[in-house]
C-alpha cells in the first residue's frame, strides 16, 4: 500500500498528538469523533476514523451489561416479556 502523504507528528504531554488539518478534512474527522489506533505486527500503526456510534449500539452495550450471560436473542426475549407484563398481557 503506497501512502498518499506522510507527515511526522510530535508527541506531546500524556502521549497526545495532533492529526494534521488536511488529514482531518480528507477523512471527515471532527472534534469529538473517535479514531481507532491499530498496532501492526511490523511495528507500524494505523489511525482509522471510527464512525460515530448510534443510539442502538449504545443501548445494546447497556443491555449486555444488564444481561451479561445472555445472547442478543435472549435479551430481546426478556425485553418482549417485560413489555408484555408492562402492557398487562399474560406471559
Amino acid at each position: 500500500m503506497r501512502p498518499l502523504k506522510r507527515v511526522r507528528l510530535k508527541v506531546h504531554v500524556k502521549g497526545r498528538v495532533t492529526i494534521p488539518k488536511e488529514f482531518r478534512e480528507r477523512l471527515g474527522i471532527k472534534e469529538g469523533d473517535q479514531v481507532e489506533a491499530v498496532l501492526l505486527e511490523d511495528q507500524r500503526a494505523l489511525l482509522i476514523h471510527a464512525p460515530a456510534r448510534g443510539w442502538l449500539e449504545d443501548m445494546l452495550d447497556v443491555l449486555r451489561r444488564v444481561f451479561p450471560d445472555k445472547s442478543t436473542g435472549e435479551i430481546m426475549n426478556e425485553l418482549r416479556r417485560g413489555w408484555k407484563e408492562y402492557e398487562g398481557e399474560s406471559v
